[in-house]
């Protein structure tokens, strides 16, 4: 392993234990309640917002991971995901099965909207509780709101529906959470509904959102799965979406045997040939003539392609793993220049076309991608091949 990668890992390793675990598990966490916040002031302090139930998804999985890198003790880890378990049950949890979007920081319901994309990260925390804790409940939860799925929100064609401010919509990217929520229960669970549903979501990613002439994966739909299109005639793809959907497929592979090779590095190849700009990051948007849409680049997409490129460099001949470990090594150097704030173990969202960032608060919901991406990398990386 070459040495920026060595010391890629070791920066990654030493900003998360020192800088972003502290600071999120002081700030982040609810004394009282136990659910997490839902963003940070740019000065490190817990602002008073609403909190969105994917924010307590993906802060539980974020404080796993940090057990998993020996980055954090696991009792405490434990502790942090059981509350956090406990206050989304508690609090988004609905009497048909489903979760409500978000709730006051007084717990109270704030947006009673039951979208696909909270259902999916209401179910993936489920999991990682399950997988912390082995309590049944969590399962019992899990059945529950696949069942509330099955039974309100299958669309025609195939998969569900998406719900917001009362509109339906059909869309992939709630269905990519939902495979990655599937997946994280096909693999600590003997359940037959998590194998049945992870095929299901692929065969409709290989199916209905891929498209055979462009080989691009759609984001928009009508009713029926057919592309929205713009004014030009083409559908958006977003390479970051591109990057995370070959990552999973790499994953149920894995977990199925079911072969998605060609498929997820032909996904995988198209982000990097048309969706790295010139400044080596992943844009946000990209039309199907591969023209680029959007050229905002938000932290998120350099995350899944750091998560892509070792997964998939894993796999490839040795010949080709060089120019994987390059683009993972790209990526994940042009992700720690979204660090560079006053209070260190925050992270800003946007580099706008202009090459300012945008200015926001960091977001509790951003660290999930961000350990996800440094896991990989930190335990795979090492076996990739560099070249001379």
């Amino acid at each position: 392993m070459n040495k920026t990668a060595t010391e890629l890992i070791a920066r990654s390793e030493n900003w998360l234990r020192h800088d972003v675990l502290p600071l999120w598990a002081a700030q982040g966490i609810d004394a009282t309640s136990k659910g997490f916040t839902e963003a940070l002031s740019t000065e490190g302090k817990a602002l008073n917002l609403p909190r969105r139930a994917l924010v307590q998804a993906r802060q539980i999985y974020s404080f796993q991971t940090a057990a998993k890198l020996k980055l954090m003790d696991v009792s405490k880890s434990n502790a942090i995901v059981q509350g956090g378990v406990h206050y989304l049950i508690q609090n988004y949890l609905q009497e048909n099965g489903s979760a409500i979007h978000a709730v006051g920081v007084d717990g109270h319901p704030h947006n009673l909207d039951q979208d696909l994309y909270t259902q999916a990260f209401a179910l993936f925390a489920l999991g990682c509780g399950f997988e912390t804790t082995r309590d049944k409940n969590y399962k019992k939860h899990a059945l529950r709101l696949l069942s509330y799925l099955k039974s309100e929100r299958q669309a025609p064609g195939g998969g569900y529906t998406e719900i917001k401010a009362g509109q339906t919509l059909y869309q992939s990217n709630p269905h990519m959470h939902l495979f990655e929520a599937a997946l994280t229960w096909l693999q600590i669970d003997t359940a037959p509904e998590w194998k049945a549903l992870a095929f299901e979501l692929f065969e409709l990613c290989r199916t209905k959102f891929i498209d055979p002439k462009s080989g691009a994966l759609c984001e928009h739909f009508n009713e029926g799965w057919t592309q929205q299109l713009e004014s030009n005639g083409c559908f958006i793809f977003e390479p970051g979406h591109h990057y995370e959907w070959a990552w999973l497929m790499a994953w149920y592979q894995d977990l199925s045997g079911i072969d998605s090779k060609s498929l997820r590095h032909s996904i995988y190849k198209l982000a990097d040939h048309y969706g790295i700009n010139e400044n080596h990051l992943a844009v946000d948007e990209v039309y199907s003539n591969f023209t680029v849409k959007k050229r905002s680049s938000r932290f998120w997409p350099q995350c899944e392609r750091i998560k892509a490129a070792v997964k998939l460099g894993l796999e490839a001949h040795p010949s080709d793993q060089p120019s994987f470990a390059k683009s993972a090594d790209q990526a994940l150097t042009a992700l720690f220049g979204y660090f560079n704030l006053p209070v260190q173990g925050l992270w800003q969202d946007m580099i706008l076309e202009t090459g300012e960032f945008s200015k926001q608060d960091p977001k509790a919901s951003s660290l999930y991608h961000i350990i996800n991406a440094m896991y990989e990398y930190t335990l795979i990386r090492p076996k990739i091949k560099d070249g001379v």
